[in-house]
């Protein structure tokens, strides 16, 4: 299956050490470059007359799927069940961070430099690329489930040869995002396949985590520079922010509620302002400039996982993606820090939650879920405007 979107990845210190020594027409296609050096290989023509030499190998190549996560954070996502968490994470610690993926690759010989082209594009429209001195490149903010095409292109003194297209999969587990050691169960809210079998939760659009107020520098560039954010959505509304403005600084759009949190077999309260301050946290979706939106708490993990929960599950997440995407908040060291257990607050809390949506109208959990919305004031078109801000098609 063929999985398109709009790859978000980072530019690294090297890439731009070595864009400054290079010429200024050195990372521009030559689609007539000599191959005199490889008269003896063979050389393949392309339908659009460009040519390349398969004497440059990559891995990982075909048929592979690669996964961004591991130790104990891959082994519960990838082999979760309700409660799992409760046998790992014992020192309350964060073992959220990613694994990077490193490209490498060789040449016949060796070039002035290289650069690494990477799409979700089989016919690479769309790009990016990575300009480096070395054979390799290492990644990071892929996306979950998706197929990537990459190409080499490595830059001789009178040629430019091409590689061929090689490609490879990213496993469908939740995608964590590392900011700093400050910021903690951070994640990104997408990703996740929906129950109608047509579309998806798009990824690096919405990211979720605990609060930002000790955030480093470095930490902000990751969310400002990779991240994209454009609106911090803060839903603690008790004071401990301590400010009108995000951390993240004046350009960021700052949005502070009095978030609600469920209440198990009773839904989710909304009783005072909690009912205003749900609706201006859903309505938050509908409006396209707000993307990237992080939302937040102080744990990340109950008022951001009750709006986290509701979103997803109006958009047609399944079950078992949004019992884990809550679950995994147990893994991070904010998640875990108030010391309680996932067999009470999964077993019990969000396991209610989850049931009490249930005795709503609608031939879908999505749709019970969309009566509910209704029923406390959020409109039809409003609805909409979420799910096409939010939705993608698999293709």
């Amino acid at each position: 299956m063929k999985r398109n979107s709009k790859i978000f990845s980072f530019l690294f210190a090297g890439i731009i050490s070595c864009l400054a020594v290079l010429p200024a027409t050195g990372c521009v296609q030559n689609e007539n470059a000599s191959i005199d050096g490889f008269s003896s290989m063979k050389i393949i023509k392309l339908s659009d007359g460009t040519t390349y030499t398969p004497t440059i190998s990559a891995s990982p190549s075909e048929k592979t799927e690669i996964s961004l996560l591991s130790g104990e954070i891959y082994e519960v996502c990838k082999f979760y069940e309700p409660l799992i968490t409760d046998g790992y994470n014992e020192n309350g610690t964060d073992v959220f961070a990613p694994t990077p993926l490193s490209i490498s690759w060789e040449c016949a010989d060796k070039p002035l430099y290289s650069t690494l082209y990477i799409s979700t594009n089989e016919d690479m429209s769309n790009a990016e690329g990575y300009v480096t001195l070395d054979n390799s490149v290492t990644l990071e903010y892929l996306f979950m489930g998706y197929d990537y095409y990459y190409q080499i292109e490595a830059k001789y003194s009178d040629k430019l040869v091409k590689s061929r297209i090689f490609s490879f999969s990213t496993e469908y587990l939740p995608r964590t995002v590392y900011v700093d050691d400050n910021v903690s169960n951070t994640r990104d809210w997408g990703g996740y396949l929906c129950d109608d079998g047509i579309h998806r939760v798009k990824q690096g659009i919405v990211y979720r985590g605990g609060k930002l107020e000790n955030i480093t520098e470095s930490g902000k560039a990751v969310m400002l520079n990779h991240l994209g954010i454009k609106t911090d959505l803060d839903v603690r509304g008790d004071g401990t922010a301590g400010t009108s403005t995000s951390p993240l600084g004046a350009s960021v759009n700052y949005i502070e509620t009095t978030g609600p949190y469920y209440l198990g077999t009773t839904g989710i309260n909304v009783a005072g302002p909690y009912r205003e301050a749900l609706l201006t946290e859903i309505r938050a979706f509908t409006k396209p400039e707000n993307f990237p939106i992080y939302v937040h708490c102080s744990l990340g993990r109950d008022r951001t996982g009750t709006l986290c929960f509701l979103i997803n599950a109006l958009l047609g997440v399944g079950e078992t993606d949004l019992y884990r995407d809550y679950e995994i908040s147990m893994m991070s060291a904010m998640g875990h820090a108030d010391g309680q257990t996932a067999s009470h607050m999964v077993g019990v809390a969000f396991a209610g939650l989850y049931n009490y949506f249930k005795s709503y109208y609608g031939n879908t959990y999505a749709k019970k879920v969309e009566t509910y919305m209704l029923e406390i004031g959020i409109t039809k078109e409003e609805i909409q405007l979420i799910k096409d801000n939010m939705l993608e098609e698999v293709k």
